[in-house]
């Protein structure tokens, strides 16, 4: 249902808003698959769960888009049913190559975007203030579950260890250049008209922050390092951003 209310012209928040529908959808329709393809039954009872959490957020993101002037492009882009515009990571574009990729997705994905909603808690918009806060208690049992079978399937050592290991590179830099560069201009807006308390830097370094103790713990070698410092982990070589499509916050 279309908006009969004057819409608000703000193209930054539009566009961060759908960015985090679509990837919220997206993680949704992977998860679902593996309600049925789990590696262990409270693997599947988990996976079901996180699947309905997912779409949950989406839905109620997608109905904030009618509120703003960008969406009288093609409003048939506002609604889940007709979008075809998917401005989510190219990562989950196809279907997961294994357990591993579910597991990938929810410990760095899905936290990457939990690290804008906590940034998002006292938005001075309140429609996303209200739904961050939400969405960011819901996610806490997620955040478990994904460091809890990243733990469980580096313990394994071998090829499932491997596995895990080219899942978590696989992912790694979208999910760290999804955040923006450090001049991304509807980010740094968003900063600007205290709609997010973080430019795209300083939540990246949350970000590592919340995920580098458990890769830490696990001998889990990833490309980037601890400056003492500021006492924040940094990126130790430069991200893709020759790759870096700024409308979809994807890369190509």
């Amino acid at each position: 249902m279309t908006s009969t209310t004057k819409r608000t012209d703000h193209a930054a928040l539009f566009a961060i808003l759908a960015s985090l529908a679509d990837n919220k959808q997206a993680i949704g329709r992977r998860y679902a698959y593996w309600c049925n393809g789990a590696p262990a039954l409270e693997a599947a009872v988990a996976a079901a769960a996180m699947t309905q959490d997912e779409l949950g957020h989406a839905r109620t993101l997608y109905p904030l888009l009618d509120n703003f002037a960008q969406a009288e492009a093609d409003l048939s882009q506002i609604e889940p049913e007709t979008r075809t515009l998917h401005y989510h990571l190219a990562f989950l574009d196809q279907d997961f190559q294994g357990w591993s990729d579910f597991v990938a997705t929810n410990f760095l994905l899905d936290t990457a975007l939990t690290t804008f909603f906590k940034a998002a808690q006292d938005s001075s918009y309140e429609p996303l203030r209200q739904r961050a806060r939400k969405i960011v208690q819901e996610e806490r049992i997620h955040q478990m579950h994904g460091e809890g079978w990243v733990r469980r399937l580096a313990n394994a050592g071998g090829a499932v260890r491997a596995t895990m290991l080219r899942s978590l590179e696989r992912l790694w830099d979208e999910t760290l250049c999804w955040f923006g560069p450090t001049d991304d201009p509807a980010m740094q807006r968003l900063c600007q008209e205290d709609m997010l308390n973080g430019t795209p830097d300083e939540l990246r370094q949350r970000y590592l922050s919340e995920i580098m103790p458990t890769l830490n713990a696990l001998a889990i070698e990833m490309p980037v390092r601890f400056d003492v410092e500021t006492k924040s982990w940094q990126p130790s070589q430069p991200l893709p951003w020759s790759h870096w499509n700024a409308v979809a916050r994807r890369l190509e």
